[in-house]
């Protein structure tokens, strides 16, 4: 799809760059074409660059015709790529001149179809194209160089220069015929990329981009991160797409980087509840550390990289080395390390610095400047070669991520499914109470709560360990008791109460506990977790009065 889902409005922090883009190209009216790429890191936003250039190229003047392309991994032979460049840039045209947008989704037709097509438009040039591609179509080679000079072509006859925008590109370097890869393929670019009336930009995956000459011979601009205000607006651009209100803590933007891809998948993760506060962000954030969008496609990254298991994992290993390592480290290092020949240390580091896991010059390598990718690197590395349970996982995440505004004093238990169990947990709650000189009326409430959330827990509980895992943090003025176990999903996403509420109240005694919780805890909250359903009880505390006047007596 050429034009960006998000809107201008939304689209925040890049006008800089879209007005150089947009200057740079429209230098073809003069013969100066300038091509360049798009450099940056995965999800920093150059594919809503490109295609924000786009739409403005194609609303908003009369003198360039633009031509997206994404490049598509199933479509690498060259035939069948061949086939799509050409029809498509046919239809953009054709899209352009007209100002119809629905041009530019008409795909599937033969070519003898669009010839057709296009015979009926009047459009002399792309029959000529089209009736030179069917004469070729026995020579893989002939067609692709014929659908590449395309844009050439349509500019020579109607005068109107092309902004070719390319992204993916680097997937171009699998070009084949016959499922053989042949680098000549890729060859065939040049001429097009060089022609000064044409501008090409071009996107992709910027290591692997480097080693293709076509693309490394032009010039680079950098995509940045966004700022910190930037990256502020465009968080809470995202949550008003989602019907919420707020910001993120400085310390959250300042981890993601200001990189949009990480910011959207947070938020969208965290909006699956109702008004999430910075806690849930913190969360949402974990959770796709753990299992979300951002760790699955840093995991098929790896996984496309090393097909094999056993390599996999060494790869795996040697990342998480490199992540806490100090200083950069070289392949007889690492070879050293992990006792491979040298050649494969350097096969495998060079495959990691290729997919964007790792930077690296001269055999010299080190980890990004990314805690988001080194988070999950860990992540991976936790669970696939230490065996840590998931649980075990979003612990560490969670003691190591969650801001610190107070001193906060964390207490972990681990109660069985047995009768009257639930009453150990309320014991140590009131010895907790006690040694923090906390409010004893408020703990006793407070307990009432978590006995009736361990007892709700135990009954949905669906899993194979037959525990609940309680957690209590006592941080400045307020006092959070987590219970969770391998419960059911039981909660409705539009309210964020559960489902065991509305159907709990039609038999006798039932129900009762979720209002006795809710009337015993000054917030309620329910978490889908990694392992089941959490609840989340929060109190407001004070110092109990008797201790305050006892200090204030050994003060005096």
């Amino acid at each position: 799809m050429p034009f960006s889902s998000l809107r201008e409005k939304e689209f925040i922090d890049r006008q800089e760059e879209l007005a150089i883009l947009t200057k740079r190209v429209l230098q073809a009216e003069k013969g100066q074409a300038q091509s360049l790429v798009l450099s940056g890191r995965r999800g920093v936003g150059k594919s809503e660059l490109l295609k924000h250039l786009y739409g403005y190229l194609f609303w908003k003047q009369e003198r360039l015709a633009p031509f997206y392309y994404a490049i598509n991994p199933a479509l690498l032979n060259a035939s069948a790529f061949s086939k799509s460049f050409l029809s498509r840039f046919i239809y953009q045209w054709l899209a352009f001149q007209k100002k119809e947008q629905a041009l530019l989704y008409q795909d599937g037709l033969s070519i003898d179809n669009l010839s057709a097509f296009v015979e009926d438009h009047d459009v002399v040039w792309a029959k000529d194209v089209l009736d030179q591609y069917s004469q070729s179509s026995g020579d893989a080679t002939d067609s692709l160089r014929i659908a590449l000079a395309a844009p050439r072509r349509s500019t020579l006859s109607t005068g109107i220069p092309v902004a070719v925008l390319i992204d993916d590109f680097h997937l171009i370097k699998g070009l084949h015929r016959d499922g053989v890869p042949d680098y000549r393929l890729v060859s065939l670019f040049q001429e097009p990329v060089s022609y000064g009336k044409n501008s090409h930009v071009i996107a992709g995956n910027d290591a692997e981009l480097r080693e293709i000459a076509v693309a490394n011979g032009l010039e680079r601009m950098l995509v940045h991160p966004l700022g910190p205000e930037g990256a502020s607006s465009h968080f809470s651009a995202l949550l008003h797409a989602h019907e919420e209100e707020g910001g993120a803590s400085p310390l959250l933007l300042r981890h993601l980087g200001g990189n949009p891809w990480y910011l959207r998948c947070v938020v969208t993760r965290a909006c699956a509840k109702k008004h999430p506060d910075e806690t849930d962000f913190w969360n949402a954030y974990i959770q796709e550390v753990m299992e979300g969008a951002l760790s699955l496609t840093w995991s098929a990254v790896l996984k496309g990289c090393f097909p094999n298991l056993r390599l996999r994992r060494v790869a795996l290993a040697i990342l998480y080395k490199i992540c806490h390592t100090a200083e950069p480290l070289t392949c007889q290092r690492i070879a050293k390390s992990f006792s491979l020949a040298e050649s494969q240390a350097d096969d495998i580091a060079h495959a990691l610095y290729l997919a964007g896991l790792l930077q690296g010059e001269f055999g010299v390598f080190r980890a990004l400047e990314d805690p988001v990718v080194r988070d999950i690197i860990e992540s991976l590395y936790m669970k696939e070669i230490l065996g840590k349970s998931a649980r075990d996982v979003e612990r560490y995440f969670l003691d190591k991520l969650l801001p610190q505004k107070e001193q906060v004093i964390r207490f972990d238990m681990t109660i069985p499914m047995a009768q009257e169990s639930e009453l150990v947990a309320a014991q140590c709650l009131e010895q907790i109470g006690k040694n923090l000189h906390l409010n004893q009326h408020a703990i006793g409430q407070l307990q009432i709560a978590v006995i009736e959330a361990c007892i709700n827990a135990m009954e949905h509980s669906r899993g194979m360990e037959k525990k609940v895992y309680v957690s209590v943090v006592a941080a400045g003025s307020h006092l959070e008791v987590s219970v969770e176990s391998a419960g059911q999903e039981f909660i409705i996403q539009e309210t964020g109460e559960p489902f065991g509420d509305r159907d709990a109240a039609d038999g006798p005694k039932r129900g009762w506990g979720l209002k006795l919780i809710k009337n015993f805890a000054d917030q309620v909250k329910y978490e889908k977790t990694t392992g089941g359903t959490k609840i989340v009880l929060v109190k407001n505390l004070e110092k109990s009065k008797d201790v305050q006047k006892e200090d204030r007596t050994n003060r005096e």
